[in-house]
């Protein structure tokens, strides 16, 4: 079984679901869960695509961070499509390649190809935000996303003109192994770092989302905020990880971007009165967060904090948007009280709030707690005080938010959610709680999940 029918397969149904708009829907859902399924049972290892050796063919690399975070996208994705089927089935084709594209980015080891994936995938997001119908917002995300991915491009001819090489274990082993001074990636890497960082959400380069996500829907609310957030952090994890060298004047530069996307993610959240704006502002802070952890050598507990992130936010998303769509507001005080005729969901939502706000009992705290500890054993004193400057903010805004949805107004709030809904919330709510009360399986991968340099210890010196 080959990694590349995780991109052959739903490229080649979205192709079919052309030719029948009846039949697109069907191959979604059947392709979606096929996917889960055959990634258990993909080898480990390269994949070399058209007959080239490496380092010149273009090829796919699995190993278990390629698989934990293809099991959290897929599974996110097929969860997000089944509730929004029947809604917006028209954009079945879309939601195909979209997938067809996030599994490249995950799989790729090619720089360049991780650029054409990065395309893919950002023009059937733009297509999935049409659904908002604001087309101001979805023109200026196609523009921003646009730039990143140049960026992006620009830094990658400029590492291709001093190494020559697009492979990323190639250009790993090759930096390495040269006597490049680091002065000279200094560029090269800022921009990469930059043009991901568009996709990410990090300040200052996301003036997009705020378009997007306080427009969303049922759809594109947690298909941005959860899948693709998850994707492009998985993606960042691997390249800093691997390639970029982050130190000195850079690590200085990087830190203080991802500082302020922090602060001011949480302070904006703070100041916000609207629902789904207090979610995207707290989402970026979060990213910043997790690029941090990358930043910082921490990849296992920013792989879990991506996981879990990526759960609450599904929730979170999902209930607020679907509480906006029948009230057609998104207020916060609009919405108070819809909790108390929705109590099962209300306890989903409250307790992906207080697992995102770090509190014990909830898997946010296991995850926080541990980042914490590394960062002070590290002497990292600066960012663990901002982090938990950055938290009690985001305590306060998130609290006074589950109060208002919680306690009835003057008006009562009537909004249904269907079983499909329900079913998601308690599943997440368990798997939540469970790590939160037992963390030893949090520990399997202490010894590291990212296989990037193993392999190039193997490859070029056997």
């Amino acid at each position: 079984m080959s990694a590349v029918l995780l991109i052959a397969i739903p490229l080649l149904a979205a192709f079919l679901s052309i030719l029948s708009k009846k039949l697109a829907p069907v191959l979604l859902m059947l392709v979606g869960l096929a996917n889960i399924v055959l990634i258990f049972f993909v080898p480990s290892g390269i994949v070399v695509i058209g007959g080239w050796d490496l380092p010149y063919g273009i090829n796919l690399f699995f190993d278990q961070y390629a698989m934990i975070s293809l099991l959290v996208v897929n599974g996110l994705f097929f969860v997000i499509s089944l509730l929004n089927i029947f809604e917006y089935k028209k954009l079945s084709s879309v939601l195909l390649v979209a997938l067809a594209g996030l599994n490249g980015l995950l799989l790729t080891g090619d720089l360049f190809n991780l650029f054409v994936f990065l395309e893919i995938s950002g023009i059937a997001a733009y297509l999935i935000t049409t659904s908002n119908k604001k087309p101001l917002s979805t023109f200026t995300y196609l523009v921003m996303g646009s730039v990143g991915s140049s960026l992006y491009l620009f830094g990658l001819m400029i590492l291709y003109a001093m190494f020559g090489t697009l492979n990323l274990m190639d250009m790993i082993h090759v930096i390495q192994t040269s006597s490049a001074n680091y002065s000279s990636l200094l560029l090269p890497f800022l921009l990469m770092f930059i043009g991901l960082g568009v996709e990410a959400k990090l300040l200052p380069f996301n003036a997009w989302v705020k378009g997007i996500l306080k427009h969303s829907n049922t759809l594109s609310g947690p298909m941005i905020a959860s899948v693709y957030a998850a994707t492009i952090s998985f993606v960042f994890g691997r390249l800093i990880t691997n390639l970029f060298n982050f130190e000195g004047k850079l690590l200085l530069v990087v830190t203080i971007i991802l500082a302020l996307g922090i602060l001011l993610g949480e302070a904006m959240a703070f100041a916000s009165s609207k629902a789904r704006e207090i979610l995207l502002y707290s989402s970026i802070s979060q990213a910043a967060i997790v690029v941090l952890l990358f930043v910082n050598g921490i990849t296992i507990w920013a792989v879990y904090l991506i996981i879990a992130n990526a759960l609450s936010k599904l929730v979170l998303f999902l209930v607020v948007n679907r509480a906006t769509k029948e009230t057609k507001n998104d207020d916060v005080n609009a919405l108070q009280g819809l909790f108390a005729n929705n109590i099962l969901v209300g306890i989903g939502f409250t307790v992906a709030a207080l697992s995102i706000m770090g509190l014990p009992l909830f898997v946010g705290f296991v995850i926080k707690v541990n980042y914490l500890a590394y960062l002070i054993m590290n002497g990292q004193l600066f960012i663990v005080g901002l982090i938990l400057v950055a938290s009690v903010v985001e305590g306060i805004y998130f609290v006074k938010l589950l109060i208002k949805l919680w306690f009835k107004g003057d008006n009562e709030i009537n909004v249904k959610f269907n079983i499909s809904y329900k079913l998601v919330f308690a599943v997440v709510t368990l798997a939540i709680l469970t790590f939160g009360l037992y963390s030893k399986p949090m520990n399997t991968f202490d010894n590291g999940i990212d296989g990037v340099q193993d392999q190039i210890e193997v490859i070029y010196h056997g």
